[in-house]
């Protein structure tokens, strides 16, 4: 899901195959986190900050079960690392 993810924001423009992505002269790269037995704030808000001088765009693909009663969103420690790359 997060390979497909990042092929619809860095796609190509005019490679005559499909779709252009929304920054298509962007440049990505992958931080593995789902790798643990578990998901704690800090570990998403690390890597929603990693490297903010080299990355302009992240992407959160990933969440809670898709079973249309579950609800959640971003935690302290998350929503502060999104807000500081924002603001910063």
């Amino acid at each position: 899901h997060g390979t497909r993810c990042a092929g619809e924001v860095a796609a190509a423009r005019d490679n005559g195959v499909c779709g252009v992505g929304v920054a298509y002269d962007s440049k990505i790269a992958g931080i593995r986190m789902l790798d643990q037995p578990y998901m704690t704030d800090l570990i998403e808000a690390n890597s929603m900050g990693h490297e903010p001088d080299l990355i302009d765009i992240y992407s959160a693909s990933w969440g809670p079960t898709d079973d249309g009663k579950t609800v959640d969103g971003p935690r302290n420690a998350t929503m502060r690392a999104i807000v500081r790359g924002v603001n910063e």
